[in-house]
């Protein structure tokens, strides 16, 4: 998926009419800085990281405000794995005691998400997404 940060998709789940809106977060910077600093999302909104390689992947939230469901898709943009409700860090003063949240199987995409949306969406593995 050729992407750019900023760039904004509506993303097909499976073969429902249901979209889902995602800005792209592409950069080394724009993945680090992810959601921070923001109160909230949209209901349908996220943030799609691209990922440089098919790997495990891993999340960690400094500076995050609210809990968060993330989506780990592989490089079909098929689901491998749902995080839900991972919430931010508890210190975020020491970022460095930040948990990590993973992918638990090779992801190549993630989608981050206000917790609950994942499941009010229908996100589930082995569900294929598609650019609408």
């Amino acid at each position: 998926m050729p992407a750019r940060d900023g760039d904004v998709y509506a993303l097909r789940l499976g073969q429902t009419p249901k979209l889902f809106r995602v800005t792209c977060a592409v950069s080394a910077e724009a993945r680090a800085r992810g959601l921070s600093g923001r109160d909230a999302l949209p209901p349908g909104h996220g943030m799609l990281f691209l990922f440089d390689e098919l790997a495990v992947q891993g999340m960690w939230m400094p500076d995050m405000r609210f809990p968060l469901d993330i989506v780990w898709l592989d490089e079909n943009l098929t689901i491998v794995h749902v995080t839900e409700g991972a919430a931010p860090c508890p210190q975020p003063s020491l970022p460095s005691n930040c948990p990590t949240h993973g992918s638990r199987f090779r992801a190549k995409y993630a989608i981050e998400m206000t917790a609950g949306q994942a499941g009010i969406y229908g996100f589930v593995p082995g569900l294929q997404l598609s650019v609408a």
